[in-house]
């Protein structure tokens, strides 16, 4: 029988060839342990679970997705490359990818949306609406059968029996739920039945409540025209169905309550508004009574308020008489003074006062023209013998002469004079030439 022999080095890289050819690229999930991070950057780490072992190399050129900070006890889910490392006999995993598995990554996907449905304003405060404080009807989303679901039929029956209850039977778990709870949403939206929806499941793991961090169901939740109230879990789970719905309950039997009013509460409420309404309808009677006493006292006999009529009628005659009297005699006496007004403003005692007027002011007038115009004449006397003073005929009666050069210019001065130019010398009784020396 032929036997087959194969050196180290053959047998070593036929496997190396065999496992990269059939593990090309695969996922791993496990626990981290013996991380290493010397100074190239490289991660040197171990996969395992429970008693079995694998050996991972995450190069740093491979590294620019990871999303994780790798320490020993995380459970991560990589994604890599099966290798045989020749030298040392070893295999191993090269890592391309890494990230934290489990509720880690539930709990990253879970902060991601809160964050962008918070930015979104789904949360906001003035975005939620008021709970009816008794509604008529009040629908429930939730697991038919559940434990959750008898809680609160439970709770609602002894609190606020009068109240009718719709079901809306929905999977609260797994990966069909947040589309059954979506439908149930818009069943409940479409029918319009209901004044409140309570959605609502028992407690669980994180991994158990992802239906209720689903973004479908959150804007389910907020664009529900019927106001809506979560009851995902126990007192410390939240979910993102919380944030956004109208108002979060810890439980759903607190969601019950939180929905409904104390129906023995308003049974006592009412008993004790009849005693009230009862003791102000008694109250009211009594005091109607006691006026009506008072009235019925008060009560006069006819004949005696016809008698008191007629003393009044009498009484205001007298006075109408008085008040009629004293007004004539105050108009006689306004139109007296009235009279002697008239006679004082007569047109014949006007005209008699401006003749006077116009007389004396005449005379006033004849004085004063007289005198202005003797004042007129004595200065027409006195401006005619000035004039008779300064008359240039006189002056050459008394031997003067006037000298007028070719142009009739009266010489003035011997500088204006030129020698043999003819002059013109004017005397008293006439004129002559002359030429000048």
């Amino acid at each position: 029988m032929d036997k087959t022999v194969y050196s180290v080095k053959q047998l070593s890289r036929e496997i190396r060839n065999l496992l990269e050819s059939s593990y090309r690229t695969i996922w791993i999930e496990g626990e981290l342990s013996g991380v290493s991070t010397p100074p190239s950057g490289h991660i040197y780490f171990s996969l395992k679970e429970d008693k079995s072992l694998l050996r991972c190399a995450f190069f740093k050129n491979r590294q620019s997705r990871n999303t994780c900070n790798p320490v020993d006890g995380m459970q991560v889910l990589v994604q890599g490359q099966i290798s045989y490392y020749e030298a040392r006999g070893d295999l191993q995993l090269i890592v391309t990818y890494m990230e934290e598995s489990g509720e880690g990554a539930l709990q990253r996907a879970f902060e991601a949306l809160k964050k962008k449905l918070v930015s979104e304003g789904l949360f906001e405060q003035s975005n939620k609406q008021p709970i009816p404080a008794m509604p008529n009807k009040i629908g429930l989303i939730t697991s038919a059968g559940s434990a959750a679901l008898q809680d609160m039929l439970v709770t609602l029956k002894r609190r606020y029996p009068v109240a009718g209850i719709v079901v809306y039977p929905t999977l609260v778990q797994g990966p069909e739920a947040p589309g059954m709870i979506v439908e149930s949403i818009r069943i409940a939206q479409q029918r319009a039945e209901t004044d409140v929806l309570i959605l609502a499941r028992g407690g669980g793991s994180m991994e158990d409540l992802q239906a209720f961090n689903d973004e479908r169901v959150a804007r389910a939740i907020f664009h529900s025209d019927i106001p809506m109230v979560c009851a995902v879990g126990h007192e410390t789970d939240f979910s993102i169905a919380d944030f956004v719905a109208d108002q979060r309950a810890p439980t759903p039997t607190a969601a019950a309550e939180l929905v409904t009013p104390d129906y023995s509460v308003i049974r006592q409420d009412f008993s004790l508004l009849q005693k009230r309404v009862m003791a102000s309808r008694e109250r009211y009677i009594r005091d109607a009574q006691q006026s009506l006493d008072y009235l019925s006292s008060r009560l006069v006999h006819p004949s005696a308020a016809l008698a008191l009529v007629s003393q009044k009628k009498a009484y205001l005659s007298r006075q109408i008489g008085y008040l009629m009297r004293n007004y004539l005699s105050t108009k006689n006496m306004s139109l007296e003074s009235c009279q002697r007004g008239l006679l004082t403003k007569s047109p014949d005692s006007k005209l008699s006062y401006y003749r006077q007027q116009m007389h004396g002011a005449g005379k006033t007038l004849v004085a004063e023209g007289l005198a202005r115009l003797s004042a007129l004449r004595q200065s027409v006397i006195q401006n005619r013998e000035k004039l008779t003073l300064m008359n240039p005929a006189n002056t050459l009666e008394r031997g003067y002469a006037i000298v007028q050069d070719s142009d009739n210019r009266i010489v003035t001065s011997t500088l204006t004079v030129t020698p043999g130019k003819p002059l013109n010398v004017i005397v008293a009784d006439g004129s002559f030439g002359v030429k000048a020396d």
